[in-house]
């Protein structure tokens, strides 16, 4: 039985397993292969995810960015404070409540660099996918969360 059980966690679950459970382990698997990538150009993947916020923005207070990335206040503003000592962010006072933060120039290239190997990670994981698929799950994933995140706030 014992022996069953070993062989069927080696050979990984099936595609009728756990919806949550398939998810979990293909983010610890993705997530374990990004910081690897990651460390090779001296970003851990906290770093990189508070960094990546500013793809899309210019610059960001620490309640936004704790906000966006599901993390406390305080446990953005040390990870911000460390990213700002490292020279690869910046921030100004707009008023004695608000400080807003933005990449560095050399922020910017470590970001850059650092997607181009998480791109690298994700083609990897989509492997012999073709193109269709691969925008089908990355619409269905998008999908799912917005429709999570909109669940969660109507249920506060």
């Amino acid at each position: 039985m014992s022996d069953e059980l070993t062989t069927q966690l080696l050979d990984g679950p099936g595609p009728d397993a756990n919806l949550g459970y398939l998810f979990r382990l293909a983010h610890q698997r993705f997530r374990a292969r990004l910081g690897d990538a990651l460390a090779d150009v001296g970003l851990s993947t906290q770093e990189y995810s508070i960094l990546s916020l500013f793809e899309t923005r210019e610059e960001l207070s620490t309640s936004e960015l704790a906000r966006l990335a599901q993390v406390t206040r305080q446990t953005m503003h040390t990870a911000t404070r460390a990213l700002e000592q490292a020279g690869l962010l910046e921030r100004r006072a707009v008023n004695k409540r608000l400080v807003l933060m933005w990449p560095t120039l050399n922020g910017r290239a470590l970001l850059a660099s650092a997607t181009a190997q998480a791109r690298a990670i994700e083609h990897a994981a989509f492997g012999s996918v073709s193109d269709a698929d691969e925008r089908t799950i990355r619409t269905w994933l998008s999908q799912l969360a917005v429709v999570s995140a909109a669940d969660e706030s109507s249920a506060k």
